[in-house]
């Protein structure tokens, strides 16, 4: 390599005024430091920029309807794509091996996991609900246009509200906070050290009740309108004398209101095609697992009038007809579940719904009796809260490895059942495709990081290499009777002390023109937030999550479709940092020093 022959040369003075300005001409052209290059860039939202103005939107792709960001497996008659075509293939990643042999039974939830909602019309329904709740609770009506519109793309999942302080934050697996907002101000380095610094912060924080997890889709809305009642607040402090952290409470009593009273519900129902996405492939995917013979259960948070009009829409069904026949899909459907208590507190009772009442007539049930769960079932298979053990009876498992849940809330669904019941998990991911193709768009700028962070590494390893060569030399100076006797040692101190410095120079240099790369990267995913699963260098806390819990994660519960019900889903090998010793810094600094040591025995050898 050009790094490696460069140092092989000796000529240090030599190295260090070329290393940063050659490379950076022969691997980018007429790069400056910090300079952004030609290329377009994603837009930077202008709350980023001016307190008072809501979010531009990045691409509309984050998640995008089945029709344009799936792959077709021709059944449907559309052309089946190359295999060679750099993009998302629908693939199901797995965490922890699974042998779907092993299940007995596959349960869903219904909202964001078999139903895709669209962003632009679903969250800001439930915005600007919960905004006409606030003005009906005192909140000032100036509101109703100083909040206005709402950005769909201003927030990703993963990020941690700060209740008390009134601030956004994205941390990495290590829960330290490398971005964070107030309202929609960035705070810097310092700022962000001085509220959340590693050393002084109780690493059991970051939870409830001080702290909140935007850890579903539907959670985006909440995020949205607390940052703006904050800001709100710090300009209007006499129109908002609450503290942040009751504002935060009635923002979320407010959201949760509006989609439990009918405010989203009925508005979803009279136009479902608005808000939710029809996915053609979901049904016959669904259809298929039924027919492996493995029980399937559906279990959602949703009452029964709305789960019934969604899931016809997803049948197809035009809007009006409401038709039983999508129970045919499942063993055992549970509405109103109470998750994530269904998956936690046994005593939670279990009432039995009527589908063909109007609204869902209910009636008082004891369960299994007498292990006979098939005489239960012939009564009614469609149910309302109980809990995990009411469940279990009714399909008759033994064990909770039996179970593989399907669902997109990383608390109520995925980490609850793996935790509690050791279920095992599949999070549906709706993100997943345009993370996956930006990141596949941008493999040129991926190898240009790499490239940086190499160069950056052989500068560290050149700034060790020679204080540890003061070291040897002041070392050696100790045992001689007059250690300023030999000019040609302070010669070489000297030299080896001006090489350090101008390597210290270079360095800050290169990881300024790397912290500038890197962030210029991750705006292409979002303009402010990033990737989603990394947070700088590191895995984020979301992935880190999505790691833990997670068995399987995909984008689409279709995505199934294109595996056999009898897969067994192999996890990749995990790897440490030893296990990539070819890539260690520290393994090319060693290899280099033990030939150095090697090479002054040499010559001490000739010279005797």
């Amino acid at each position: 390599m050009l790094l490696e022959t460069a140092w092989a040369s000796c000529n240090r003075s030599a190295w260090f005024g070329w290393s940063y300005r050659t490379w950076a001409h022969r691997w980018h052209g007429a790069v400056v430091v910090g300079a952004r290059p030609p290329r377009a860039r994603s837009p930077v939202p202008t709350w980023y920029l001016a307190q008072n103005r809501p979010v531009v939107a990045r691409s509309k792709k984050r998640r995008s309807s089945p029709s344009n960001d799936r792959v077709s497996d021709g059944s449907d008659g559309s052309a089946v794509p190359h295999l060679n075509e750099q993009h998302y293939l629908g693939e199901i990643f797995c965490n922890r091996s699974l042998k779907m042999r092993s299940i007995k039974a596959i349960g869903f939830d219904m909202d964001y996991t078999l139903a895709h909602y669209k962003a632009d019309t679903f969250e800001t329904l439930a915005y600007e609900g919960a905004l006409r709740r606030l003005v009906h609770a005192g909140y000032p009506r100036e509101i109703l246009d100083e909040l206005r519109p709402y950005d769909p793309q201003a927030y990703i999942r993963g990020l941690v509200i700060d209740k008390k302080r009134g601030n956004i934050l994205k941390m990495d697996r290590h829960k330290y906070v490398k971005l964070a907002f107030h309202g929609f101000q960035r705070l810097s380095k310092q700022e962000r050290d001085a509220l959340y610094n590693p050393a002084a912060v109780n690493w059991a924080a970051f939870n409830e009740p001080d702290f909140a997890v935007v850890d579903t889709l539907f959670s985006l809305p909440d995020a949205f309108l607390f940052s703006k009642l904050v800001e709100f607040k710090d300009q209007y402090p006499n129109l908002i004398e609450k503290p942040y952290e009751q504002i935060y409470r009635d923002v979320r009593r407010a959201v949760d209101l509006c989609h439990r009273d009918g405010t989203i519900k009925r508005r979803v129902a009279e136009e479902p095609a608005k808000y939710i996405e029809y996915d053609p492939h979901l049904i016959p995917t669904l259809k298929r697992l039924k027919r492996s013979g493995r029980k399937t259960f559906l279990l959602t948070n949703s009452l029964w009038e709305y789960t019934n009009v969604v899931m016809n829409f997803l049948m197809g069904n035009p809007p009006g007809l409401l038709e039983l026949d999508w129970l045919d899909l499942f063993d055992v459907v549970i509405v109103g579940a109470n998750k994530p208590a269904f998956l936690t507190d046994p005593r939670l009772w279990m009432y039995r719904v009527d589908p063909r009442s109007k609204e869902g007539y209910l009636s008082n049930t004891e369960g299994v009796i007498d292990g006979n769960a098939e005489a239960f079932l012939r009564e009614g298979k469609v149910l309302q809260g109980g809990n995990y053990t009411h469940l279990q009876e009714i399909l008759s498992l033994n064990s909770g490895s039996e179970v593989l849940y399907v669902g997109d809330h990383m608390f109520s669904d995925i980490l609850r059942s793996k935790r509690q019941l050791g279920w095992r998990t599949m999070l549906i991911i709706p993100e997943l495709t345009d993370e996956i193709n930006e990141m596949l768009r941008s493999e040129v700028d991926r190898q240009r990081l790499r490239d940086m962070r190499l160069l950056r590494d052989e500068l560290d390893e050149m700034i060790d290499r020679a204080e540890w060569e003061l070291h040897c030399e002041y070392e050696r100076s100790e045992h001689e009777a007059d250690p300023h006797a030999d000019p040609s040692r302070r010669q070489r101190i000297e030299a080896l002390r001006q090489s350090v410095e101008t390597a210290e120079t270079e360095l800050r240099e290169v990881k300024a023109a790397l912290a500038a790369e890197t962030e210029r990267y991750h705006r292409r995913f979002h303009p402010v937030w990033g990737q989603l699963f990394k947070t700088g260098y590191q895995n984020s806390r979301f992935a880190e999550q999505v790691e833990q819990y997670a068995c399987l994660y995909t984008s689409r519960v279709s995505n199934l479709r294109f595996v056999s019900p009898e897969i067994t889903f192999r996890c990749m090998s995990d790897q440490c940092p030893h296990d990539r010793l070819h890539e260690s810094p520290m393994r090319r600094i060693l290899e280099r020093r033990l030939q150095v040591v090697q090479n002054v025995s040499d010559l001490d050898a000739a010279s005797s």
